[in-house]
């Protein structure tokens, strides 16, 4: 009995071989690579997109509280209850209230109302509160960072006729410091998402 010849690989064969192992190897890695490159930009766009809400329930919560309570200055001169500002250090300032009052130990006592700016410190939108209405000496306050990637920040404000006005109060209005519109248009600018609106009617 005549015993068949053994065949292995050849050398051709395992070149062969190796080449699609190579091309399979290369397609596996660029189809993992872009799947996590998805995966990173899902979680920067949530991440975003949740730092958005949050800015946005900050604000809804602030511009549904608002009172016409004016306030006294560093001088004792009256403030507005609602001042607007595009070149001094912020960009709205109000009253609002609904700000509960557990600490018993704050000296001077204050109440439930607080005074709140927003900021723009670069492209950082920032929420900022003073624990007193009325300015006092060494006064101290809170400041929250809402939203980063912010270009610009414009408001309108709508009065009680229905016109819309950039600036509160209106020109040529007679001065009023217990003057409220009856809503405000914030229009962010934003980084990567463009210009975003949102519309806020003022209780009253």
């Amino acid at each position: 009995m005549k015993r068949g010849s053994e065949k292995g690989f050849t050398l051709f064969e395992l070149l062969i071989a190796m080449v699609i192992f190579a091309v399979l190897g290369t397609v596996a890695y660029q189809g993992l690579f872009q799947t996590q490159r998805i995966k990173e930009g899902v979680l920067t766009q949530s991440e975003r997109l949740a730092e958005l809400r949050r800015a946005f329930y900050w604000l809804s919560d602030d511009m549904a509280q608002i009172v016409d309570r004016p306030v006294r200055g560093a001088l004792g001169t009256p403030e507005p209850a609602l001042v607007v500002s595009q070149a001094g250090d912020y960009l709205l300032q109000f009253t609002r209230a609904g700000w509960t009052n557990p600490a018993a130990d704050v000296s001077p006592a204050r109440s439930n109302l607080q005074r709140v700016s927003y900021q723009l410190e670069g492209d950082r939108l920032i929420r900022l509160y003073a624990y007193h209405l009325d300015k006092v000496e060494d006064a101290s306050g809170k400041r929250r960072r809402l939203l980063n990637g912010v270009d610009s920040l414009s408001m309108r404000f709508l009065d009680s006729g229905g016109g819309w006005h950039d600036a509160w109060p209106p020109a040529n209005a007679e001065p009023d410091i217990r003057s409220l519109p009856l809503a405000i248009e914030f229009s962010l600018e934003l980084q990567e998402m463009g210009n975003i609106k949102r519309l806020f009617s003022l209780p009253g």
